[in-house]
This record gives structure tokens, sequence and C-alpha cells, in this order.
């Protein structure tokens, strides 16, 4: 099923750099990974309502997640999101990010520790941990629950391609 709004595009990706370090009252250092003007916090939970509309679970919300100590060459994702925004960063070690739109975009980034990646929906997205033990968090509007496959709003390859193959034809 094609999606109601234009999905977005790879050149839609920012990097946001953080802010910091800065001593703290504590005596350790705070940083700042990410920080969202209230309009673009606002697209954050700007959900599509014709997506939210093909699930039956209301799955808005807001959730943090890590993958801890991944190996070198671990993969994950090789998905995209219909509804999920996500914002990933890296607080230990390095991950390549492959990401591709329906257009036929591709961009990879490999985000140091002070640059977090902002991942629409309708983007297919794999990272690679290059260095052994890399950890990654990753910030999402969606909520999850691991028994119930309704709240996933996770997509294989073969139904981006199907897309893709569409969105090529109307762009070439």
């Amino acid at each position: 099923m094609l999606p109601m709004r234009r999905p977005p595009a790879v050149a839609d990706i920012p990097e946001l750099r953080m802010t910091g370090p800065w001593p703290s009252k504590s005596g350790g250092m705070l940083s700042v990974p990410f920080a969202l003007s209230h309009a673009r916090t606002m697209d954050l939970f700007d959900y599509d309502r014709a997506e939210l509309d093909r699930i039956p679970i209301d799955i808005r919300g807001l959730r943090m997640f890590v993958l801890e100590d991944i190996p070198r060459g671990g993969v994950g994702g090789g998905e995209f999101h219909r509804i999920r925004i996500e914002v990933a960063f890296t607080v230990k070690g390095s991950v390549r990010w492959v990401c591709e739109d329906l257009y036929g975009g591709r961009r990879e980034f490999i985000p140091p520790r002070d640059c977090s990646l902002y991942l629409p929906p309708f983007i297919l997205h794999t990272m690679e941990a290059v260095e052994h033990g890399s950890t990654i968090v990753l910030i999402a509007n969606t909520l999850y629950d691991a028994d119930d496959a309704r709240t996933h709003d996770t997509y294989p390859v073969a139904q981006f391609r199907a897309l893709q193959a569409h969105y090529g034809r109307k762009a070439g």
C-alpha cells in the first residue's frame, strides 16, 4: 500500500550535532547529544493519520532503546518504518549507517560520537558495527511491545523494494 504523504528522501536525514561537554555541578561532564526546536519536535510527533489508521492499535508515544556490545561486523536494521521516526546516536565505538529512499537515493553515514542521525519514516536503514563493542541509543516516536506485532511498525526490504519500484517509475 502506497503512503498518502510524499515520503522523505535521504537528503532529508539531518545529522544533529552534540553540544558540550561542559563541567557540571556534580564534577562530571555534561553533554547534550541532540536538542530539537519546538517546531522540529512537533515534526517528530506529526504522525501520518492514514498510516496510523492502517494499524488497529495506537502506537504513538516516546521511547528510548539501547543496542549494546555489538560485535564488529554485527548488522542490524535492514528495515523501514511507515510511522516511526528514530533519532540514533553512538555512545561507544563506531557504527556505519546505510540509508536508502524510495526514489533511489542512497547515503552512508559513520556519525562521530558528537552527532546523531534523524531517521524519518520510509527510509530503509541498515547499521553495521565498525568497532567491536559498539553501543547505540535510539529514541523513537512509537511505543513497542515485543509480544504484540501490531506495535512493531517494521517492514522488510522486499516491501521497500516494491514501493521503491513504484516511486522509481514515477520519478523517471
